[in-house]
């Protein structure tokens, strides 16, 4: 009984695995590579999607099967795709971005509080 409770965390945790070419064992199937690709569409449109985030976090916590990304409402979602275009990179305040430009410098030197002496 209690194995068959991990069964889904298990399955969702190597499931990816078997997509890295250094993975030995068996092949991904074409239904493996189908559902890899539209958990990857998922996984984006949910960064502006709340539906779409929802569903994947209720499955990824456990809360819901991995069928229920199935569902009509989030095949939708996910076929409609990302409602925003993907971000360049990390967006940062020019304070934040200072930060790390100065640990970047050689010596990684210490910084002080706004207004320290």
């Amino acid at each position: 009984a209690v194995a068959r409770c991990a069964d889904t965390a298990w399955a969702l945790s190597v499931g990816q695995d078997i997509h890295f070419p250094t993975t030995t064992g068996k092949r991904p199937t074409v239904a493996d590579r189908l559902l890899h690709r539209y958990v990857g569409r998922l996984s984006r449109t949910a960064t502006g999607s709340f539906h779409a985030a929802t569903a994947l976090t209720d499955v990824l916590a456990l809360q819901a099967a991995p069928a229920s990304l199935l569902r009509p409402a989030v095949l939708v979602t996910a076929l409609a795709g990302p409602l925003r275009p993907p971000l360049d990179g990390p967006q940062f305040t020019p304070a934040e971005r200072a930060l790390l430009d100065a640990l970047r410098e050689p010596g990684g030197r210490h910084l002080r509080e706004p207004g320290a002496a």
